[in-house]
């Protein structure tokens, strides 16, 4: 049996590859939770923007969309939370 997980990958302004971990939806705004290929403890969070149809990824503005970003983020995956309480 084969394990392999598919992800999709980007190439940011940056040059540098990220996979795509998962996308929350927000109103027009799509979150975007992205690793990167090469240094796999960086993570970014990126709002992508849909505008005249096209897609463009935005850097995050301030702390309440990145706080916003991560609750999404929990309430979808709340297994996450329940599952770093037991470690304590």
């Amino acid at each position: 049996m084969n394990n392999t997980v598919m992800m999709d990958v980007i190439t940011l302004e940056n040059g540098k590859e990220y996979y795509i971990l998962d996308e929350v939806m927000y109103k027009d705004w799509i979150f975007n939770f992205l690793l990167e290929k090469e240094n796999k403890d960086n993570i970014l969070v990126r709002k992508k923007i849909i505008e005249e149809n096209k897609e463009f990824l935005e850097e995050i503005r301030n702390i309440d969309e990145l706080q916003l970003a991560f609750s999404l983020f929990f309430k979808k995956h709340p297994e996450l939370l329940k599952e770093e309480s037991q470690n304590e």
